[in-house]
């Protein structure tokens, strides 16, 4: 069970890292690194990365740093500095965390406490830890871990090194694949928002017989909420990555390494194409669906299908040049109508004038 990060107090070569990511070392190599650290608090010994212009200001406070760059950056370094020019700094400094961090583990077993169907199938290469409720038919592969106090109901199926983190809970039904990460507070399979409307204003429930199909290396952020399909099944395509506090409604499926940034909110039976970047508090009406290779920009409205790959923005979301000519005459509006005024005062005394003459 990943439950906490483990810093290994070791060191390493510049020269070391700089083969772990295939860059160019040059400057002063000659001193260790310790650990990763933030380029706006780096300290001495410490690697960071610059994949941004904005914080290039920084690399003046970078003394005895090692600072990974893109492999076009024209400046050198000083006398007191490496840089290790590479393809991609952000991914490549995400390699180097993991030479000193790593995620604590749990032995394989199953907790006294937890309270498991004798119909479940548990392999015994798991890790089932305590106040785990596990109900009938489950099954949970090798590898896998069900943290502290998470609810798997009826049916429910993890797949092969899969981690639950706490208090998780999967409603019945629920598939998840291979080498998903699914953190605390994630609700998936609670019904959708499906109601029919009376004469008099009351509703009728839906009935969500459905359930939710999770495929192989899906994240899902703290406290996002995935609704059960009606009838079939809400889809996460593989590779998808949810940030926290989402909500996904019922029959809504997602195609493969799409990711979606918080607080997001698709509603029920849209259907997101394959590598889509949703900003922060993207909403989404249900029934459209959106191509592959989309990006929508944070606080944008989904109103209508999106059908050709591109960059959106705005509610509802337009093509990113057509809505940054909208915005920026409608941020003219106020000196035209300034100038529509004096025009006009023109225009009556033209007019006066006219009359007068007349």
């Amino acid at each position: 069970m990943v439950n906490l990060l483990k810093y290994h107090n070791t060191s390493y070569t510049i020269h070391n890292i700089a083969a772990l990511v295939d860059g160019e070392a040059k400057g002063n190599t000659e001193f260790s690194i310790c650990k990763p650290g933030r380029i706006e608090h780096v300290e001495p010994h410490d690697i960071t990365f610059m994949a941004n212009k904005s914080y290039e200001h920084f690399l003046s406070e970078c003394n005895n740093v090692c600072v990974l760059v893109p492999r076009n950056f024209a400046k050198q370094p000083s006398e007191t500095q490496a840089f290790i020019y590479v393809d991609n700094p952000h991914a490549a400094f995400a390699k180097v965390i993991d030479l000193f961090y790593s995620e604590d583990t749990y032995e394989y077993g199953i907790h006294p406490s937890a309270i498991i169907a004798s119909t479940a199938v548990i392999h015994p290469e798991s890790t089932i830890l305590a106040g785990v409720v596990i109900e009938d038919n489950c099954t949970i592969a090798k590898g896998a871990v069900i943290g502290y106090n998470c609810v798997l109901q009826s049916n429910t199926s993890i797949g092969e090194y899969t981690i639950l983190f706490p208090s998780v809970v999967c409603y019945s039904d629920t598939v998840i694949g291979d080498n998903c990460r699914i953190h605390s507070g994630a609700i998936i399979g609670s019904d959708g928002f499906g109601y029919v409307e009376q004469k008099d204003g009351s509703f009728i429930k839906i009935t969500h017989a459905g359930n939710v199909h999770i495929k192989n290396d899906v994240e899902i952020g703290a406290n996002t909420t995935i609704d059960r399909a009606v009838l079939g099944s809400t889809l996460i395509e593989d590779g998808v990555k949810l940030d926290n506090l989402i909500q996904i409604g019922h029959n809504v499926s997602i195609g493969e390494h799409t990711a979606l940034a918080g607080h997001s909110a698709i509603a029920g039976s849209a259907h997101i194409g394959p590598r889509n970047r949703f900003g922060g508090q993207v909403g989404m009406i249900g029934h459209i669906s959106t191509a592959d290779k989309v990006i929508v920009y944070a606080q944008s409205g989904i109103g209508k299908t999106i059908d050709k790959p591109g960059v959106y923005f705005g509610s509802p979301t337009q093509d990113r040049m057509s809505e940054i000519r909208r915005l920026t005459a409608t941020q003219q509006l106020p000196d035209l109508i300034k100038t529509i005024n004096v025009l006009q005062q023109k225009i009556e005394i033209l007019e006066q004038k006219i009359i007068e003459l007349s």
